[in-house]
């Protein structure tokens, strides 16, 4: 027998709301595998694993209607997905602990009282190349 997760576990096991989940299957993002008798969404390990996928797209700033249409593509693998969901983590990682390396840097000279040149204010912000203008 497969084993099938109420809502409301999956809710508290995915740390989203009841409603979330609600709304994921009205607009057809993750429908549950089955129904019980009294009509109760039941989740398998797959709608888990599912949901896994959608919560990573989430906290990378995909709309619904994108993830939807990711994931609806007879072509989706989701050993890639996870591979190019990882690339992007670690890409916001890295941009990260550089922000982290200047507000350091940035404390350090107030502390230090020196200046950082105008240049090294704004080294990790944005893609910009100044020899386009």
């Amino acid at each position: 027998m497969t084993l099938a997760y109420k809502v409301g576990e999956v809710a508290a096991l995915a740390r989203v709301s009841v409603r979330t989940l609600h709304h994921y299957d009205e607009v057809g993002l993750l429908r549950p595998s089955a129904r019980s008798e009294a009509g109760y969404r039941l989740y398998t390990m797959g709608d888990l694993e599912r949901l896994q996928q959608i919560l990573f797209y989430r906290e990378l700033g995909f709309s619904l209607d994108e993830i939807r249409e990711m994931m609806s593509d007879p072509a989706f693998d989701r050993r890639e997905a996870l591979l190019a969901q990882r690339e992007l983590i670690a890409r916001e990682a890295e941009r990260f602990e550089a922000m982290l390396r200047l507000i350091d840097k940035t404390l350090a000279a107030m502390e230090g009282g020196f200046s950082l040149t105008k240049e090294e204010m704004f080294e990790v912000f944005g893609d910009f190349d100044p020899t386009q203008y």
